[in-house]
């Protein structure tokens, strides 16, 4: 007789006989006591079979049906609500299948007909074990789902299986996330909570799975919750197969959070490249150890004249378009810079100011840099971030200021004392010539007059030179310098004006022939002092003023033979309001030469001539000796 696979059990079996027939029950513990593993004990009643059980369990109990004419079962089967409750075999004389069938819906694990036969105390050694192997089983499987379980429902994760597009499991995790009681949305499909736009990804992604076309998969979708709110999940899945039918398996993060922070930072990153972008200067961002950028704005090339890109490949390219005067300095100080920083000893920020010539370009222009180290939480220096300035407009502005200044300042000495004192000696005059009749007196008022006249043409013409717009045409420098001196010569007295051949250039017309006429009066003016020295030496007293084309033909000269100046003042005599004659000089002549002469775009300088003043104008300066600018 075949009793089908015997299950192995590891370990001693006790099992627990219930029989009121004490011949039958020693006979049925005496027979299982034959195999190894089982270890058998009888008592007479259900009673009993509880007390005993309570007081140390038992892995298996085998029964009678009635005891003492009643039936026990239902008692006896109280032990279910034990722990762990062993398997209850139904061992009786079955005379009626009535009895099987209330035995089993009882919940008896097995039934076996106590018929006398020498086999059947075999069988059912064999039933106790499969019995005994098959609650062990129950009981470590119903372990394991239950920490399962506790694992799902306490994960910081969704967890889900779908089976036919609807949920067939549900953690609490995704269940609180979508606002519902976990039974709630078991069997439901689970495009029911995805937003309408996203339920295609959705489908689509199901139904490639249900066909075997895509193992697994990673998405993210809108769900609204019972609220009506929103949240953003990120799905993966997993295709697989449980009980013969396809699944997807898979988990659901709320990343909500994270995709807003990540807007937000997309969004802070590209207002801050449109902040620096828009800004008028150059930023950049340095590697935090070595001078390597890493970013830079347009202001580079617009301000350099220069690609960024060269920038990027070698970033101390630029140098090479530093003045060459700053050069070296500038390399030192962006060396000693990212040495601090290797060091520990990097300051809050670095300044430079330097000079350089764009790109293609030849004007010099200046800048103010400034580095600043970037740390993180630790202190630890990540980037170097660099602002650039270009100041060119801003120091112009500051010499121009100075320049206004300068001519203001010599405006109200003018006003206040090189107009008042000939005033005062015009009024003194007159009032002396009506009161004593002497008319010799007229003389001397008319001298202040055309001494106040002299001061109000050089302070209207150094204000109106000021802001007038130049009006260049061909002229003559040799007719504007005549046109020059017979203004002036009817004070020169025995001056003599040598004129020699001068190019035609490209000027305004009134203002070269300004231009002339101050020269030669400053030369009338300070060749006073000059005439009465050769007087008293013996000399010849005659001035003469020569006016010629420099060598080069880029420019002429003014020069005479009078005293001349020293070289001590030379760098002086342009400045406004700078004379050397006291209260007889305004010091606003020179200050008129050289703004005319910089409207040109020419320059202007004292030369060395041996004896006497010389003044040589230069068109172009480059190539020239000793030309300054």
């Amino acid at each position: 007789m075949s009793l089908g696979p015997v299950a192995r059990v590891e370990g001693s079996v006790r099992v627990l006989i219930v029989d009121d027939d004490p011949e039958t029950a020693a006979g049925t513990v005496s027979a299982l006591d034959e195999y190894d593993s089982l270890d058998a004990t009888a008592v007479a009643d259900p009673t009993a079979a509880l007390e005993a059980h309570a007081g140390s369990p038992f892995d298996c109990i085998v029964t009678e049906f009635e005891f003492g004419g009643t039936a026990g079962l239902d008692t006896l089967l109280r032990v279910r609500d034990s722990p762990n409750p062993p398997p209850v075999i139904l061992y009786t004389r079955l005379d009626s299948e009535d009895v099987v069938d209330e035995a089993f819906a009882a919940g008896v694990s097995d039934v076996v007909d106590k018929r006398p036969a020498d086999t059947q105390t075999a069988v059912l050694a064999h039933r106790v074990s499969n019995a005994v192997v098959a609650a062990r089983q129950s009981t470590e499987l119903g372990e394991l789902h239950a920490w399962v379980r506790l694992i799902a429902d306490q994960s910081l994760v969704g967890l889900y299986v779908i089976r036919d597009g609807r949920a067939e499991f549900v953690n609490q995790y995704l269940s609180n996330l979508l606002g519902y009681d976990t039974d709630e949305v078991i069997g439901r499909p689970v495009t029911d909570f995805v937003v309408e736009e996203d339920r295609a990804i959705v489908d689509e992604s199901l139904r490639n799975r249900s066909h075997g076309s895509v193992e697994s998969m990673s998405y993210t979708v809108r769900v609204r919750n019972r609220d009506g709110e929103l949240t953003a999940l990120e799905i993966t899945g997993q295709r697989t197969t449980v009980d013969g039918e396809p699944v997807v398996v898979g988990t659901a993060m709320d990343v909500t959070a994270r995709l807003e922070s990540e807007r937000l930072l997309r969004r802070s990153e590209r207002l801050t490249r449109q902040i620096i972008s828009s800004l008028p200067d150059m930023v950049f961002i340095s590697e935090p150890t070595e001078f390597d950028v890493v970013y830079i704005n347009d202001q580079f090339e617009d301000v350099w004249g220069r690609d960024v890109s060269l920038l990027y490949d070698d970033p101390r390219s630029f140098l090479d378009l530093i003045h060459v005067d700053d050069r070296d300095q500038l390399t030192r100080a962006i060396d000693e810079l990212f040495a601090d920083i290797r060091d520990g000893v990097a300051d809050e920020q670095y300044e430079f100011e330097f000079r350089f010539v764009p790109e293609g370009g030849d004007t010099i222009r200046w800048a103010h840099a400034r580095a600043v180290p970037l740390l993180d939480e630790n202190g630890d220096v990540t980037n170097v971030l660099g602002v650039m300035s270009d100041l060119t407009e801003r120091i112009s502005h500051e010499r121009e200021l100075a320049q206004q200044n300068a001519r203001l300042d010599a405006f109200a000495r003018v006003l206040s004392h090189d107009i008042r004192g000939p005033l005062a000696v015009a009024q003194g005059r007159l009032e002396l010539a009506r009161e004593l009749d002497d008319d010799s007196h007229l003389d001397h008022v008319e001298r202040a007059h055309r001494r106040i006249t002299d001061v109000v043409e050089d302070v209207l013409s150094l204000a109106r030179d000021e802001h007038s717009v130049l009006d260049a045409s061909a002229v003559p420098l040799a007719d504007s310098a005549a046109t020059a001196w017979d203004m002036c010569s009817s004070n020169a007295g025995d001056v003599r004006c040598e004129i020699g051949e001068l190019p035609v250039v490209e000027a305004d017309e009134s203002r070269t022939t300004r231009l002339f006429e101050n020269l030669f009066r400053n030369a009338l003016q300070h060749a006073r002092s000059g005439r009465a020295a050769a007087t008293d030496r013996g000399d010849d007293p005659e001035l003469v003023i020569r006016v010629g084309a420099l060598p080069s033909h880029r420019g002429f000269f003014v020069e005479d033979n009078g005293p001349g100046i020293p070289s001590s003042i030379r760098d002086r005599v342009f400045d406004s309001g700078f004379s050397t004659k006291g209260d007889d000089g305004t010091g606003l002549g020179l200050d008129i030469v050289r703004q005319i002469v910089d409207s040109h775009g020419w320059v202007v300088r004292v030369a060395d001539s041996g004896a006497g003043a010389r003044f040589e104008v230069l068109f172009d300066p480059v190539g020239e000796a000793g030309a300054t600018v």
